[in-house]
């Protein structure tokens, strides 16, 4: 086991003594509080959830993997000599500093309420010396060698599989560029945030074009899943951006493709799709397979069949070329990915597309982290207690936030016109079973669906990744995975 003398980024860890084979461990229950237990790789009970404050310098959150409590604290005159303890809640965590020092020749942290003086401590002669308290801070380490700790980084017990559908046609081939130069900070960036190992992250590629006559170079080309980066660079690099004839392209085969793709059965699965047009069939003008995909394949089906399986999609969206010169490609692709438990997120600065892609992933990781904790809970709501999605949502959303919980999002500009008739073209969309079914619904939203400011190709956008309270949204993806799924 590696161990570090402090955290270093946000993530699951486990809190060893210095000099000591003991981990904190937390004791829910009548009589909540932490003790000090020998080592147990799979009791999460000894996993810790730590949480940069931000705007704070070695300020954390501390949250049990366990149950999703807080580290609160106690402090009465009887409670250890009126030091106090710490101590897990049904609620969020207070705020704990996590301070690196150098002593005898060691390297380790002391941990203290945030502002306060006192440490984590084990040396009450009354508790087997095994509950963790609050005493002063000793100078040295043979002084207080239970107020001396050092963080063990626990990896994802899921491994992550990323399938990467990258348009190849004319338009993108300064995407096509980013995503190869960028295929390495994306490693990067899952790997330290994520806590993936390296053997347990794999990228796949499908390049797609589009069906003869339209061109006749390829329908799609697929590259398998592999742990090897640079060879997806090297795919990526062998890629130039031609054809396409018409408008839609055969993102439908690609996503059929990405379905059948060899995904390992206990990974997290993530679909990324990069373009700037829609798949034959939405209903756009000029579109040379206007019925859909010459092979029959729905992509409102395929979503839905992704749902069931544990695949989630979402789009990367090229703008503003899409809104541009498609007026029916952003609702169609919103009902899309809703129906995938994914997302739509807007790219007009190719400087984001490697934040858009780790950060629309890590989204999906927690998401899939909740849906393996909550998935028995929800379905006995749904089928015992006969709530409604909408219900058990609601539910959940008051006791995880209750409860402190946390949950990485991707914030991005909004580059879209609030439209309400393209939200109902959205549902439409979501709520069909295949495009027949839409098609004709659809009402074409008149007007730009660009903010003026980000008409302009290449104008400055921000993206960023943050760890920040569950919201409603978010929970209402992780009812809709958990009810939709297969056992």
């Amino acid at each position: 086991m590696t161990y570090q003398t402090k955290p270093t980024s946000n993530g699951v860890y486990r809190i060893k003594v210095l000099n000591q084979d003991l981990v904190i461990e937390s004791v829910p229950g009548y009589n909540p509080g932490l003790k000090l237990a020998s080592p147990s790789p799979a009791n999460n009970k000894q996993k810790w959830t730590l949480t940069q404050v931000s705007g704070q310098s070695n300020v954390w959150t501390m949250v049990s993997v366990e149950d999703g409590y807080g580290i609160t604290y106690e402090k009465t005159p009887d409670t250890y000599w009126g030091y106090g303890y710490p101590y897990p809640q049904n609620g969020s965590s207070l705020n704990w500093s996590i301070l690196e020092r150098t002593s005898d020749g060691q390297t380790f942290s002391k941990i203290k309420l945030s502002g306060g003086s006192d440490c984590f401590d084990s040396c009450d002669p009354g508790s087997d010396a095994v509950c963790v308290h609050f005493y002063y801070d000793h100078a040295h380490v043979y002084d207080g060698p239970k107020q001396c700790f050092v963080f063990e980084l626990v990896p994802n017990v899921a491994p992550l599989d990323i399938m990467f559908l990258q348009d190849a046609t004319g338009s993108q081939q300064p995407y096509i560029d980013a995503a190869r130069n960028e295929i390495n900070q994306i490693c990067s960036t899952l790997s330290s945030k994520g806590n993936f190992a390296p053997d347990d992250l794999r990228f796949g590629l499908i390049a797609f074009r589009d069906h003869p006559p339209q061109d006749r170079s390829f329908i799609i080309q697929e590259h398998p899943f592999t742990t090897d980066f640079g060879s997806v660079a090297a795919n990526l690099g062998s890629l130039t951006a031609t054809g396409g004839g018409d408008g839609p392209e055969s993102q439908s085969d690609a996503l059929s493709a990405a379905l059948k793709a060899d995904w390992k059965d206990k990974a997290t699965k993530v679909v990324v799709l990069i373009t700037d047009s829609p798949p034959h069939g939405i209903g756009e003008d000029g579109d040379g397979f206007p019925k859909g995909c010459p092979l029959q394949i729905d992509p409102l089906r395929i979503a839905a069949r992704m749902l069931a399986v544990g695949i989630t999609l979402h789009v990367i969206a090229c703008e503003p070329t899409m809104s541009q010169y498609y007026k029916k490609a952003s609702d169609f692709y919103r009902g899309l990915t809703k129906k995938a438990g994914g997302k739509v997120f807007n790219l007009g600065d190719l400087r984001v597309l490697e934040t858009l892609i780790s950060g629309s992933t890590l989204e999906t990781v927690d998401s899939e982290a909740q849906v393996v904790k909550n998935r028995a809970q929800v379905r006995s709501m749904a089928n015992d207690q006969k709530m409604s999605a909408s219900e058990i949502s609601q539910r959940l959303h008051k006791d995880f936030v209750a409860a402190g919980i946390q949950h990485t999002t991707l914030v991005v500009d909004n580059m879209y016109e609030q439209r309400t008739q393209g939200d109902r073209n959205a549902d439409i969309w979501f709520n069909a079973e295949n495009l027949d079914e839409a098609r004709d619904k659809i009402q074409q939203v008149e007007g730009s669906r660009i903010l003026e400011k980000y008409q302009t190709p290449g104008v400055e956008q921000s993206a960023a990744i943050v760890m920040q309270p569950i919201s409603l949204a978010q929970v209402e993806t992780i009812v809709q995975k958990c009810l939709m799924r297969k056992p």
